[in-house]
């Protein structure tokens, strides 16, 4: 019940800021019956690179079914990925977080189709420390650079300088981040201070290999190389790890919906309709969860 209050409250917010959600989950049969042109059509796809795994082998397990046709996905970020379906420039875009007010108010309907569920988490190098609490202020004060050592943050802690890892602008993955840990507090990252890396696997590559860092990654990039911090929303309250349970849950602070972007509704039988229908059947949420994330779930504490 709460689940559905929320679905609609997301389309109620969605449409009084200018994008419609889609939240409708079909398990259509993707063994087309009708015979038309989308069998033969080509559709390209660019955006948020932490969606790009998911569309990159949703797109070859389509193409095995049905060989004329031809997605084309790539990555540029979700910035990318709203210009370039306003900009008509591909039929998809790929995002990792709703539209910005600039982005809606380009003047064309951004429709917005969930196709996974994520977490962004926050990583740390294993030099740090075995295991992390922290709360969302205080990796907001570590990115804005108000600790610069971690034994600032926890005595425990080795005197080490704080190696701060970020995305670029534009991301997704940063823009969900600073929503939660930046923006609430008015806080602002140094460009000075941190380290700028172009995709969630240069942040994980970074990450593992660069001693007393910390970052955040998308759940699918995290690995036995880097440790994940549980994140509390306040002092005094209890850190939740990001575990499968928990990001399900919407228990973990830092969830997000993963989506397919476009610049109108789908026009039923295309070939980008076709597509997307096959990333919501029970195949394609396997490639999801294949691919590290969280297929769709039937309740979920939507924001």
């Amino acid at each position: 019940m709460y689940a559905a209050i929320g679905m609609i409250a997301l389309l109620v917010i969605g449409f009084a800021a200018g994008y419609y959600m889609n939240l409708g989950q079909p398990e259509p049969s993707h063994d087309f019956p009708e015979d038309r042109e989308w069998r033969t059509d080509t559709i390209t796809l660019a955006g948020s690179t932490t969606v790009l795994p998911i569309a990159e082998s949703a797109s070859i397990a389509f193409m095995n079914e049905h060989s004329d046709a031809t997605v084309t996905p790539s990555g540029g970020g979700s910035g990318t990925g709203y210009s370039s379906t306003i900009d008509g420039i591909v039929d998809i875009g790929m995002a990792s977080r709703p539209p910005k007010q600039a982005e809606i108010d380009q003047g064309v309907d951004l429709w917005l189709h969930p196709i996974a569920l994520d977490a962004v988490c926050v990583v740390v190098n294993p030099s740090v420390a075995d295991n992390l609490d922290l709360t969302l202020q205080e990796v907001g004060r570590i990115f804005a650079g108000e600790y610069t050592h971690w034994n600032e943050v926890r005595s425990h802690l080795a005197a080490e300088e704080i190696y701060v890892v970020v995305r670029e602008s534009g991301s997704g993955t940063r823009g969900t981040f600073e929503e939660y840990t930046i923006d609430p507090w008015d806080y602002t990252i140094p460009s000075a201070i941190v380290h700028e890396q172009p995709s969630n696997p240069a942040v994980k590559t970074t990450i593992e290999t660069t001693s007393y860092s910390i970052g955040y990654v998308g759940f699918g990039f995290l690995s036995e190389n880097m440790v994940a911090v549980s994140l509390a929303e306040e002092e005094g309250e209890e850190y939740i790890a990001p575990t499968l349970a928990n990001i399900q849950s919407g228990a973990y602070p830092i969830s997000r919906l993963l989506y397919f972007v476009t610049s109108s509704q789908l026009e039923s039988g295309s070939l980008a309709d076709r597509f997307l229908e096959f990333v919501l059947s029970a195949e394609g949420q396997e490639i999801v969860e294949d691919e590290g994330f969280l297929k769709l779930p039937v309740t979920y504490n939507y924001p």
